[in-house]
């Protein structure tokens, strides 16, 4: 048997073990004996079908037929069915095997891909296209939305007193509280600089280290430790002499041998400090520019003029002094500085 399932197998093609236990399996179908299947598989025939059982033995008390019927020549056998075909060598499965990549790709080509090595010898990859995260995408919708509503739910519409400032969240601009133009804003002169505004930041102690204007005089100049800054304008009427009284102080002036300051002749108590050594000249004419224009309604353009910090704008004073009046307005503007400025004994 074991020659006749080698042969089997080799006129197959099939495992011996898968050929004997389909010759097992068709002998049971088919009536055949294993042999008998494996004969056939071996000579490339097919095992026939219905072969006939063995005849059951003669009973002994059985008389002899009379005769044999004349015996008939078998017919052919039929062609095998598919299921008394002898087993087939399963079809090997096909791994499909990728393309291999190219050595060499164009510029258009490597668009289409992942990623491509750039420099084969150092294995440098170079990524050719790039996605963005969907969480990233869906950020970068949802924060600009949030930024406009913080914007717009920023400004509440309180106004308190009448002399507080707030920025128009749309313009950016500084505005009285009510929304209304703010008249300190300056927008002309002064070598484009807005004064009126430093020294507002001045005044609130955001410019300047260590100097703040609203711990004694209120942060709506509404007084406190000193003064109230509403009358600042009848105090000093000609901003040189408001300049000279921030600059020098209590001790600046009483160092100098003076007991009052300003047009109404007040008493020094000795509680305004000087701010000559820790601002600069045009510092503190922008501060107390921002005192007149924002807590006594003076007006922006004439107090910048007054406090040297805009030149006026044409006019006849202007037009006829500009040669007869320039060696002396020179002298004056020295002489103040001079009185400004000068260090304290």
């Amino acid at each position: 048997m074991s020659d006749l399932l080698e042969a089997a197998s080799a006129a197959l093609g099939v495992p011996a073990p898968l050929i004997s236990r389909a010759a097992a399996a068709r002998a049971a179908e088919t009536g055949a004996s294993v042999d008998e299947v494996l004969s056939a598989w071996a000579g490339g025939e097919t095992v026939p079908a219905g072969a006939p059982a063995a005849a059951p033995a003669e009973a002994p008390d059985a008389e002899p037929e009379a005769a044999a019927p004349e015996e008939t020549p078998a017919p052919a056998p039929a062609a095998a069915s598919p299921a008394m075909a002898p087993p087939q060598a399963a079809p090997a499965a096909v791994a499909a095997t990728p393309a291999p990549a190219p050595a060499e790709v164009t510029p258009r080509e490597a668009a289409h891909l992942p990623e491509v090595i750039t420099v084969p010898t150092a294995g440098i990859r170079e990524r050719t296209s790039t996605s963005i995260p969907r969480w990233l995408t869906a950020l970068m919708v949802v924060v600009p939305f949030v930024a406009l509503f913080a914007l717009g739910g920023g400004a509440t519409g309180n106004c308190g007193s009448s002399t507080e400032l707030t920025v128009d969240v749309v313009t950016g601009n500084v505005v009285d509280c009510d929304g209304s133009e703010f008249a300190g804003r300056q927008t002309g002169g002064g070598g484009g600089a807005d004064f009126i505004a430093m020294g507002e930041r001045i005044y609130a102690g955001a410019e300047v280290p260590g100097v703040t204007c609203a711990g004694c005089h209120g942060a709506q100049g509404q007084g406190g430790a000193g003064p109230a800054l509403s009358g600042v304008m009848t105090t000093f009427s000609a901003c040189t002499d408001h300049l000279e009284w921030v600059a020098l102080g209590s001790m600046g002036f009483q160092s100098a041998g003076r007991t009052t300051y300003g047009d109404t002749d007040k008493p020094i108590n000795g509680g305004m400090p000087g701010f000559a050594a820790s601002l600069s000249e045009e510092q503190i004419a922008a501060v107390s520019a921002f005192e007149r224009v924002r807590f006594d309604g003076a007006d922006r353009d004439a107090t910048l003029v007054d406090c040297g910090l805009a030149e006026p704008e044409g006019g006849e004073e202007g037009e006829e002094g500009e040669e007869d009046g320039e060696d002396a307005g020179e002298g004056a503007t020295e002489d103040a500085e001079a009185r400004l400025f000068r260090p304290s004994s």
